[in-house]
């Protein structure tokens, strides 16, 4: 079994690869131009069998019925078709929605692990022993082979909390019987995958008992826990159809948790994390930018993001985005190919190589300067090592 440090070594290597695959084109290639994708995340759904409070879904998930929800999606044989086009050793991250509110999910999963290495993003909570068992199955003996590498999922706080931000009562039992599932047909399959990561998102409803989760976490049998930001971005109008160059700042809903509150919060929970022995990751920026994205403000000077260079964003209806701020096209009306170095998808690494735009702040993929310096080198400090999430 890995130690969280041998863990911490599979994910700073993860990160070192995406930087080192980008550096080439995102600094020479002034045309926009980049290597072909390696991670692709593909909504397979937007529904849901969850109301979080927290979700930039919510009043669309709450208001629309089923069958309008469902209206679009792409099907079983187009899924298959996309994931055809997918380089072989690529990274396949599904997420929804909770992608198993699709009676397909795992015929898309198990087509997907034949040809790549893949990761799912669900609330675990419709992983009952018998999918959990099929689910383990398509994993490779050892990390980073083709199949299901990881399997990610969220828990927001302790038992009833959890539930009541999630609005569905046994929800926290349900998603940790989820882990615990995955993590029993693990071993009894002797294999080191999936590795089995939580996060929770930093908000005003749980940031009290932030620092239970490294112990919840831990006892679950997850290999790593992820804080992550509260993000309002999809709350802002076309997002995704219109230059994202066109937004102002003062457009973008911060989440809001005083400094006072958060900061002891994060250390107590940092602490806890070292005492029952549990990688914890944190948003890629200092704490200091942290605690200033929750009062309202960031200099988004301080950072860069690389992830155009990277990552194909494929949503639910067959549109595809570098992420979600600009669509480029549709998999339905081009190949893959074709949309990576299309000219949209160049316009915009070529306005991100200048600055970021006003709905960046709160995303997980955007990476503090100062941070990328430091962890080309040993982390010194815990606030490093925890950076790379």
């Amino acid at each position: 079994m890995d130690s969280p440090k041998d863990i911490f070594r599979i994910s700073r290597l993860y990160d070192t690869a995406q930087r080192m695959y980008s550096a080439l084109p995102y600094t020479y290639f002034r045309n926009g131009y980049a290597f072909p994708a390696w991670h692709y995340y593909m909504e397979v759904t937007r529904r849901c069998n969850l109301r979080c409070k927290m979700c930039q879904y919510i009043e669309w998930l709450e208001n629309e019925p089923i069958r309008v929800q469902k209206e679009g999606e792409l099907s079983t044989e187009e899924w298959l078709s996309v994931i055809d086009q997918v380089q072989r050793f690529s990274l396949i991250t599904f997420t929804g929605g909770e992608p198993f509110v699709r009676k397909d999910f795992m015929d898309i999963l198990t087509h997907a692990s034949r040809k790549a290495r893949t990761h799912f993003i669900s609330n675990t909570t419709m992983l009952p022993e018998d999918r959990a068992e099929a689910v383990a199955a398509l994993a490779p003996k050892r990390l980073g082979g083709i199949g299901f590498n990881f399997a990610g999922t969220s828990i927001e706080a302790p038992g009833d909390r959890h539930d009541e931000i999630r609005k569905l009562r046994g929800a926290f039992e349900r998603s940790m019987n989820g882990i615990a599932m995955l993590r029993k047909h693990r071993e009894i399959s002797h294999k080191q995958c999936p590795k089995i990561h939580v996060t929770t998102v930093i908000q005003v409803s749980n940031v009290d008992v932030l620092h239970q989760m490294p112990e919840v976490i831990k006892e679950a049998g997850a290999d790593v826990l992820n804080l992550v930001t509260e993000s309002r971005m999809h709350e802002l109008p076309n997002l995704g159809e219109v230059d994202p160059r066109t937004y102002r700042m003062d457009q973008l809903e911060y989440p809001r948790i005083s400094r006072k509150q958060l900061g002891p919060a994060l250390d107590r929970t940092v602490e806890e994390a070292k005492r029952v022995g549990l990688e914890l990751r944190m948003p890629r920026m200092p704490v200091s930018n942290l605690l200033d994205y929750y009062e309202g403000h960031m200099d988004l000077v301080e950072f860069e993001c690389r992830n155009a260079w990277n990552t194909l964003f494929i949503g639910r209806q067959g549109d595809a985005f570098p992420c979600w701020i600009r669509k480029i096209g549709n998999v339905r009306e081009s190949s893959i190919k074709t949309l990576w170095n299309n000219a949209l998808m160049r316009d915009f690494r070529q306005a991100c190589r200048k600055k970021l735009f006003a709905p960046c702040p709160g995303c997980c993929f955007i990476e503090h300067n100062g941070l990328r310096t430091a962890a080309q080198n040993k982390p010194a400090t815990a606030e490093a090592e925890g950076a790379l999430s």
